[in-house]
């Protein structure tokens, strides 16, 4: 009697721990990063409404030129797209040129790119699931 009320406690446990996890760890990977200089900016978007104007934002400071990993935690699955700026001078914005071009390098998921300005959310979006890895090259 006692083994199995254990076996119980320990499913009831178990279930809990499972029922509380909201979603799973996305890790994305910047790669081409150019210096060791400012931060790494990554923005998670999850709708179209909001992209590239409001979503969960992380910075790192860089240690690594070849490769700097970003973790987002409890990620439920669904749509998502990002964005990734390296902000040389640490100012938090995107510098441009006078012609209004991007003078620090950037990247997207899906690495796309746009035409005359960013890509649309359609052409950065995929699908979480559970664990993942993306990898974005910055340009």
């Amino acid at each position: 009697m006692r083994k199995q009320l254990l076996t119980i406690l320990g499913l009831m446990v178990a279930t809990l721990s499972v029922l509380a996890n909201d979603g799973g760890k996305l890790t994305i990977i910047v790669k081409n990063v150019a210096s060791t200089e400012g931060i790494i900016q990554v923005t998670l978007f999850d709708d179209e409404s909001n992209w590239l104007k409001d979503g969960e934002l992380k910075k790192i400071t860089i240690d690594n030129q070849e490769m700097v990993s970003i973790e987002f935690e409890n990620v439920p699955d669904g749509t998502y797209a990002v964005s990734v700026v390296h902000d040389a001078n640490a100012n938090g914005d995107l510098d441009k040129n006078s012609f209004g071009m991007p003078t620090e390098a950037y990247g997207f998921s899906n690495e796309a790119r746009g035409m005359f300005g960013p890509p649309d959310f359609d052409e950065s979006k995929f699908e979480v699931k559970g664990d993942m890895k993306i990898e974005i090259t910055v340009k």
